[in-house]
């Protein structure tokens, strides 16, 4: 019998990194003499990809000037910000148990490059996983399914859940007809998470396996 594939989102799911992506963005909108924003508001787009959340937040800014800013962001990811990264309590366990049983891919709207250096830094082997997705390696990152197309073109297996923190974790699940499911480690409500009618809403991926029995 075919394993049942479990997609999971990167920041927020399995890992706390909110200080990584700030951290990142706003040494990159100083470095680009962008006028100030408070954490808050770059925090409200997080779950997007980078140019979508740049160009929401400075929509007078031309497509080339938003690629070097999102450039700049990776880049101190790579090199600095990656350091604040730590796993969400359990993650590891989980992660080590469900392979077992499942087949479990990343799918995440960071780039190839930033996600090796977080992972690494939140002490998350990334061979734990069958298979390791970016933006970067679709034409559209989630909202689209375009993430859960490919994981399961390249698994050979329909994706049976699409676990993350945000709406568009859980939108994305939807257009992929995956169950999502939404846990409360991230910076979306449960109110939010519950407008987009998730097949189930947990606190956090340690409860997953007991939850998914």
């Amino acid at each position: 019998m075919k394993k049942e594939l479990i997609c999971f989102d990167m920041d927020n799911t399995l890992v706390k990194s909110n200080k990584v992506h700030l951290r990142g963005f706003q040494k990159s909108f100083e470095k680009n003499h962008l006028r100030k924003v408070s954490d808050s508001q770059v925090l409200k787009y997080f779950g997007l990809i980078g140019e979508v959340l740049v160009k929401s937040i400075y929509p007078e800014l031309t497509k080339e000037q938003i690629k070097k800013i999102v450039r700049d962001h990776d880049d101190f990811v790579v090199k600095e910000t990656h350091k604040y990264a730590k796993a969400i309590p359990g993650v590891i366990r989980v992660l080590k148990k469900l392979k077992k049983t499942h087949k479990i891919a990343i799918l995440t709207n960071c780039k190839h490059k930033e996600i090796v250096p977080v992972l690494k830094s939140a002490g998350i082997d990334k061979n734990l996983f069958n298979l390791v997705l970016g933006n970067d390696d679709v034409k559209h990152g989630k909202p689209y399914p375009d993430e859960i197309f490919k994981a399961e073109k390249l698994l050979h297996v329909k994706s049976a859940y699409m676990v993350g923190d945000s709406i568009y974790d859980i939108q994305a699940a939807k257009k992929a007809k995956a169950k999502g499911i939404a846990v409360l480690t991230g910076d979306h409500t449960k109110a939010q998470l519950k407008k987009e009618k998730p097949f189930m809403i947990i606190k956090s991926v340690r409860s997953l396996p007991r939850r998914l029995k």
